[in-house]
């Protein structure tokens, strides 16, 4: 049996919170202690596992890979926790904050309709949104909940899907009656392109017709760091853009927009997956609750 001290869940929780919050003095007034305080409880803890958790400067603090595991495995100790306790006591309401990151094409077409519904059936959870199109680190960020595309490459990240949608190649007719609309995907050298920078570099657009199959890097590009972004300059007619299926439903639908290179185009899609740090048996209620909300409310499929 582990050494008893009574101390250790204390510290652990603490540690927890100075991740999330991001400071001691906001802990500090958070937990009703001084900032000198949280301090030495951290010392305390790193002195008692050997190891440095934080590397502290002057005005923040940055987490060590050892700080990164022991916060993620500690969240699954505090969730298993806090699971036992509402196990054995009357109110079992989801409460607390839930820090979600996610793009603004996803936010506007698929949570802003429902986010209302969740607040109803679930008063006591707080919202907290982080608009981007980056890649973010959970971690770091301290984010509970992240909306992913594309394969999902970390492997200490959980995931459930949230479905699939097809991309198109787009552009207004405005712009096909200015540069002509391109029939085979060695044609797209010779116009404008409209592409993502917050992505790796050198990104690919692949197209597949029957048994062939070319990979472009797109070369005449304007890159912006917003899928969104991406939306309103094909609808300005400034280029041709990839886009998700969702994000141009109704522009081409009122004609605003045109697909093009459909027959380049066969079973091009893309995934969407929620994300968190952990293990799918050990996560909070209320991150539980919302996982389920948005598998039902906010599919893409």
């Amino acid at each position: 049996m582990a050494n008893f001290d009574i101390n250790r869940s204390g510290e652990l929780a603490i540690f927890i919170r100075v991740v999330e919050l991001g400071s001691f003095s906001a802990v500090a007034r958070a937990c009703d202690m001084t900032p000198s305080a949280v301090s030495k409880l951290i010392a305390r803890l790193e002195k008692r596992l050997g190891i440095r958790l934080l590397n502290r400067s002057t005005r923040q603090f940055q987490l060590t890979s050892e700080g990164c595991q022991f916060y993620e495995q500690g969240l699954q100790i505090l969730s298993e926790l806090d699971e036992l306790e509402q196990s054995v006591t009357a109110n079992h309401t989801p409460q607390g904050r839930i820090r979600i990151h996610t793009s603004l094409s996803y936010w506007t077409h698929f949570l802003l309709p429902c986010i209302s519904l969740f607040n109803q059936r679930y008063p006591q959870i707080e919202i907290e949104a982080h608009l981007s199109d980056e890649v973010i680190n959970l971690v770091e960020q301290r984010i509970d909940v992240a909306i992913r595309t594309g394969p999902l490459k970390s492997s200490n990240l959980v995931a459930r899907s949230l479905g699939s949608t097809h991309k198109h190649y787009v552009c207004s007719s405005r712009y096909i009656e200015q540069y002509g609309c391109p029939q085979h995907p060695d044609e797209l050298s010779e116009h404008q392109l409209l592409d993502v920078s917050y992505q790796r570099q050198n990104k690919t657009w692949l197209f597949k017709k029957a048994d062939q199959e070319i990979t472009l890097i797109p070369t005449q590009v304007l890159r912006v760091n917003h899928g969104e972004a991406i939306l309103q300059l094909a609808l300005a007619s400034v280029g041709i853009a990839q886009l998700n299926e969702f994000q141009v439903r109704k522009a081409l639908e009122q004609k605003q927009l045109i697909k093009i290179l459909e027959d380049w185009n066969i079973n091009a899609s893309e995934e969407f997956h929620a994300v968190w740090i952990g293990h799918d048996k050990y996560v909070p209620k209320r991150v539980r609750v919302f996982l389920d909300f948005l598998v039902e409310h906010a599919n893409i499929s």
